[in-house]
Order: C-alpha cells, then structure tokens, then sequence
C-alpha cells in the first residue's frame, strides 16, 4: 500500500483533516470508528512504543482528544487504533462521519476486468461486477464488531441485507457465496436502508458503467425501503399498560 502516490479514500473528503502530537503534525489518510491512517511525514517520527500516546484530532471543525495505539505501518503511511471508545470521542465521528462525508470519499483503489474495488471512510466498501452484481458495506456503529452489508447478486434479483461480523467478512473470498448474515428487525432494516442510500446517493463515480450500478442499487434501496415501511407501519402496536 504506498499511500504516497495512491489515496486510500476520495483526498477532497479528508483535506482539512490532520492530527498532531507534541510538535508534529500529520495529514490524516483514512479513518473510521476503530481506527485512524496518517501519512508518516517524517521516517521514525512516530513515537516507537508499545504504550498508548495521545493525539489532537481536527477534523473539519471537530477538534478533540484521543489515546491510541501504533498497529502498524510502511509506505508512507501508519495506522492507528483507538485505545478506548469514549462516549464523547464517539459522538465526535459520528458528527465527521456522516453518510454525506462517506459516501464523498468512495475512492476506486483497484480493478480487475471483472470487478470494481471503491473504497471509503468508517470500513466502507463497494463492489461492481461486470455481470452487475453489487456488493456493499460499511462499519456497524451501534457494534464495531460487525459491518452492515447489502448485496444486489444480478438483475432482477432481490437485495439481501444484514450483519455479518467483521472476522467472517474479512474471511470472504467471493462476492456470491454463502453469506453468514444475521438479518435485521424491520425497524432496524428501515434506517439502515435510509443510510445505505444516503451514502451510495453522495457517491460521485466517474465511469458510466459505474454510475449505471449506482442508479441500479439507488432504485433497489428505494424499493425494498418503502416496503420495509409498509411492514414498520402494519406491525401491530403492542396495548398499553393497564393503570394500576
């Protein structure tokens, strides 16, 4: 990964992003609810230690604290991961990461003649086949151990969406096999549907292939999110409690 001539996200969504510990500072490259990629602008600059250090963080206006811990790095680049989720610094990339700000930095980083690899802020992930298979996912914020994912197989099929934990995704090795997903109450399905569309929405492709598969995934969204909110609004509403 040489993070020096190959972004790892869309550059316009992290511009105004850096950190700094003591005198240094450094761009940020990507980042997400478990951890955080910078440039290592200068070689060994890093403090080499196996102890937790604490970084300033301003992301856009969002300016705050956190302790981290070194995970690993070359290339230009070292990644970090959080030592504590605190409640605050949660609700911090919650306001950064937004499904705006993901779906902007959807950047392609490979391709094959058989598939389109774009990746994006928080775990964020999306998959074009040539035969029209779309595969997406991104990180679950209410469980850092799971990512929300959504597969569109071929035309005409219908979208399957659910949580898989981040250990099996990891071990995948093909967009159409058996997934290990756990499926989502409608209630649930409802506003992670809405999110889905919210960040493939703010997505910019810039082959028309892919923008082809973007409206293709948008409409299938759209479809299975106004039949989600037909069975949300047919549930039956539990009776109130008799007064005692």
């Amino acid at each position: 990964m040489d993070t020096q001539n190959r972004p790892l996200v869309n550059p316009i969504a992290v511009e105004r992003c850096s950190v700094r510990w003591e005198e240094m500072s450094a761009r940020v490259l990507d980042l997400s609810y478990l951890r955080i990629v910078i440039e290592d602008t200068v070689p060994s600059g890093f403090p080499v230690t196996e102890d937790a250090i604490e970084l300033k963080f301003e992301l856009e206006g969002h300016r705050f604290s956190a302790r981290v811990l070194k995970q690993g790095g070359g290339g230009g680049w070292i990644r970090l991961g959080f030592e504590k989720k605190v409640p605050s610094i949660h609700a911090h990339l919650r306001s950064f990461l937004s499904p705006k700000k993901i779906g902007e930095s959807l950047w392609e980083d490979w391709k094959s003649d058989q598939l389109r690899h774009f990746h994006g802020l928080n775990e964020c992930e999306l998959w074009f086949q040539t035969e029209g298979a779309v595969f997406f996912t991104f990180l679950d914020t209410a469980d850092l151990e799971s990512q929300i994912l959504i597969r569109l197989p071929e035309m005409r099929s219908p979208l399957v969406v659910g949580r898989i934990f981040r250990k099996d995704y990891m071990e995948l090795n093909r967009m159409d096999g058996d997934l290990p997903l756990k499926p989502l109450p409608d209630g649930e399905a409802y506003s992670r549907l809405s999110e889905c569309r919210d960040i493939i929405t703010n997505f910019r492709p810039v082959e028309p292939q892919d923008y082809n598969l973007k409206q293709r995934l948008l409409k299938a969204l759209n479809e299975s999110l106004y039949s989600t909110s037909r069975r949300v609004e047919m549930t039956p509403r539990k009776p109130a409690a008799n007064p005692t």
